[in-house]
């Protein structure tokens, strides 16, 4: 496993504003990974490498593994998966305002949007290649992304007026934005 100075960095300017925070939605985050790490495990193909970086986690399949488009289904979803599984545990017991709770709950909702590279996205875009040619499935995907990426902004821009200091979800969408501009690849 790597990690690089980038997801450092991103951590400590996370846990600046996150304060006390922090420790749970560390923990939300590492379920969500968990959560692909353990279906690709699940399907047979541990990941030869992982690297995080202020970009996301990437998991490095080895030399000749690929997927099959349920596989990769299966993969993209488990993330979001494992993160409403925990959120749902946390509301069995109670705890379901704490931070853990909060912060599995908008990453697994998050995750689940149909924008590339956000797993809904990856699932989308692995549906679409089972049933199409890929590369109307990638035309499809990206427009189904930006779509979606088009009011995530726009809310975002007027969360940040109506603030005057929230930022995040503007942030968010301008990075999923130039995501699909520059057209990253998929990793598994």
């Amino acid at each position: 496993m790597q990690m690089g100075f980038s997801c450092l960095a991103l951590l400590a300017f996370a846990c600046q504003f996150a304060g006390d925070r922090c420790p749970d939605l560390l923990l939300a985050m590492l379920c969500h990974e968990g959560g692909h790490l353990l279906a690709l495990c699940a399907v047979g193909t541990a990941p030869r490498q992982v690297t995080l970086s202020a970009l996301g986690c990437r998991m490095s399949l080895p030399p000749g593994a690929r997927l099959t488009g349920w596989q990769g289904m299966l993969v993209s979803l488990a993330g979001p998966g494992a993160n409403l599984l925990c959120f749902l545990l946390c509301l069995l017991t109670g705890q379901a305002s704490g931070a853990f709770a909060m912060g599995s709950l908008a990453l697994g909702l998050l995750h689940l949007l149909p924008v590339e590279p956000l797993d809904g996205g990856l699932a989308m875009h692995r549906l679409l290649e089972g049933i199409t040619r890929p590369s109307r499935a990638e035309r499809v995907s990206r427009w189904v992304s930006a779509v979606c990426i088009l009011p995530l902004f726009v809310l975002g821009f007027t969360i940040l007026l109506r603030t005057r200091y929230n930022f995040t979800l503007l942030a968010l969408s301008i990075y999923l934005m130039l995501y699909l501009v520059l057209g990253q690849d998929q990793t598994y």
